[in-house]
């Protein structure tokens, strides 16, 4: 089994990230086997991996779904839980054995069940980082890692440690994508940066995980990232919302020029939109200027892989305008989808199956919760 040696913190993950996504150093003579790697996690711990991960336990949830976007399901022997339920349509069309990964009933497995599966690597819930969980994995002789995200800042982080630690192809679609984002990102904030304060459309996100109008996410997430640098102004941010509730007669105050709405209740919260009184007369509603937004192994609109796209279709629903004139229309966003997951997955879908994934709908043209 491989071992986990404590060595000498190595250089600041902060100069890497400053250079891009860029490749662990190893020697191009090196077989997997004698691969070595040592990355600093996000709990600031220096972890050495030797030889080639090919076999994972991940224990956060939030990050499952970036193992089956770029096509690594392979490598995941085991998740804190696992259902039907958390498993999307879509995750098992990309991927269809990830119902049968074995759950291990929660965050915190016992080691001795850990060591039975024989990982190459667990990935260990952030709320467990303080506890010492990870290093009574190490003891144990197997390298355990904290990574975790909230933003766009703190993915393109996560992913390069991620990474470096995979190697080979997975280091190089990530690295690919740190890229990507960052460019995608600087576009959006280059293209909306002359829109004065006061011509900047409100934005009100709902969260879409329940029949709930008011439960949105709170100010400085990665919904606020997509907003503002698409010149959008986040709700929650203008209401100073630090909770995922609001009230009705906040968001009516407010009358927000756009409403994107998340989850798997995204359809039966926009026939409740519009159906609704108070609701139904606010301008985004009247407007037309309610969006469902698309998912996939996860929600677009939350932290992935696959936030990746969520940067343009922003764009598309913010500055509709702005997008059009610069070739960022529906057309677009479909051959984008085509071409992402062919990349990160090597999955290559239709026309008809990519616009269904715009439209927030599962591979078969059908709602996750159908509006009764």
């Amino acid at each position: 089994m491989k071992r986990t040696l404590a060595l000498f913190l190595t250089m600041c993950l902060a100069l890497t990230l400053f250079a891009g996504c860029g490749s662990a150093q190893t020697n191009s003579n090196e077989t997997p086997d004698d691969r070595s790697v040592t990355v600093t996690d996000m709990s600031g711990d220096s972890v050495t991996i030797e030889g080639e991960v090919k076999s994972i336990i991940n224990l956060w949830p939030a990050g499952t779904s970036s193992f089956f976007v770029m096509g690594a399901g392979d490598l995941v022997k085991g998740l804190a839980v696992n259902s039907t339920g958390t498993m999307s349509a879509w995750t098992q069309y990309f991927y269809p054995e990830s119902v049968n990964i074995p759950a291990l009933g929660g965050t915190t497995p016992s080691v001795e069940e850990l060591i039975n599966l024989e990982p190459d690597l667990v990935i260990i819930h952030p709320s467990t980082a303080k506890d010492g969980f990870a290093e009574q994995i190490r003891k144990a002789g197997i390298p355990a890692i904290n990574i975790n995200f909230s933003d766009y800042e703190s993915m393109i982080e996560a992913y390069t440690i991620l990474g470096k630690v995979l190697g080979g192809d997975y280091e190089k679609k990530l690295a690919t994508w740190c890229e990507e984002v960052e460019t995608k990102l600087a576009k959006s904030r280059e293209l909306t940066k002359d829109i004065p304060e006061d011509e900047k459309p409100v934005v009100y996100y709902i969260a879409g995980q329940g029949e709930s109008l008011v439960t949105t996410m709170a100010q400085n997430s990665i919904m606020q990232d997509w907003v503002e640098s698409n010149g959008g102004i986040y709700a929650a941010k203008a209401l100073n919302l630090d909770s995922t509730e609001v009230t009705a007669e906040q968001i009516f105050q407010l009358d927000p020029d756009v409403i994107i709405v998340g989850g798997a209740y995204q359809h039966v919260l926009v026939d409740q939109l519009k159906n609704t009184d108070g609701w139904k007369d606010l301008k985004a509603v009247k407007n037309n200027r309610v969006y469902t937004n698309p998912y996939a192994c996860f929600n677009w609109d939350r932290f992935g892989l696959e936030s990746n796209l969520q940067i343009e279709y922003a764009l598309m629903a913010i500055q509709p305008e702005i997008a059009a004139e610069n070739g960022i229309d529906r057309e677009y966003m479909v051959n984008r989808i085509i071409e992402f997951y062919k990349q990160y997955n090597g999955k290559e879908l239709t026309a008809e199956e990519a616009g269904y994934m715009l439209d927030g709908l599962k591979p078969d043209g059908t709602a996750e919760i159908p509006v009764q």
